[in-house]
């Protein structure tokens, strides 16, 4: 039943079909859970599409959390520069949008909630990585910028640039996901704040975990990469 339910996530995630070129670099799903208990459930895809020398990606998941549902798209560069990034969030019978582009530097960001519009604008320097703070395949981003050391990251919904996370790398370890020993790639992203972000990937570089430590939030895999 749980295969089930990912195999329609997924294809309500796929939208039209992949352009030509295009190929899905990591998709899945993870059960989110704080403190010991499970609280939310994410179910993802990333594609990449190649034009001549240029890669982008686009990553797509819908996300619940109770009765909240959050479906965020995100539009990125070869090294996963944000291009634009738009998600909606619903609640009992209420919900929001928040819609964003980069021109110029500037990432401007519309949200919509009821009736009523804003506006914000955010100063986005060259590199930037959206890095939500629901959403864990975000991640997959800062894992694969992770040989750059330090890199700007802009948490939209939250109005906030932290221009120094760091990464670095733990070590190699074994997780089990599911009912397999998968080997990993345990990275670290540290804020300007302190603030730890551990991150697994396999060898592909593919999310397997995320966790939060100070937040007691983890997010796991439900099932290995298919090879």
């Amino acid at each position: 039943m749980r295969n089930l339910v990912l195999a329609c996530s997924l294809l309500v995630l796929s939208g039209p079909a992949l352009a030509q070129g295009s190929r899905v670099v990591d998709e899945g799903s993870f059960t989110i859970s704080m403190n010991g208990r499970t609280v939310g459930r994410e179910n993802f895809r990333i594609s990449s599409t190649t034009r001549g020398d240029i890669t982008e990606y686009v990553a797509r998941a819908d996300v619940t959390y109770g009765d909240r549902r959050v479906t965020p798209e995100l539009r990125t560069n070869t090294e996963g520069t944000v291009a634009s990034y738009e998600v909606t969030t619903r609640s009992g019978g209420t919900s929001e949008k928040w819609t964003g582009a980069v021109t110029g530097g500037r990432l401007n960001a519309q949200i919509a909630s009821g009736s009523s519009t804003a506006a914000r604008e955010y100063i986005v320097p060259a590199g930037t990585l959206v890095l939500d703070d629901e959403i864990m395949h975000h991640n997959w981003f800062l894992a694969m910028r992770s040989h750059d050391g330090g890199m700007p990251v802009v948490v939209p919904r939250r109005s906030d640039v932290k221009s120094t996370i760091t990464m670095s790398t733990v070590g190699e370890e074994t997780l089990q996901i599911g009912n397999h020993d998968v080997a990993a790639v345990h990275l670290r992203a540290t804020g300007g704040g302190g603030e730890i972000r551990d991150i697994w990937v396999d060898k592909s570089g593919r999310l397997l975990k995320v966790a939060l430590p100070a937040r007691g939030l983890v997010a796991i895999r439900d099932d290995p990469p298919r090879a």
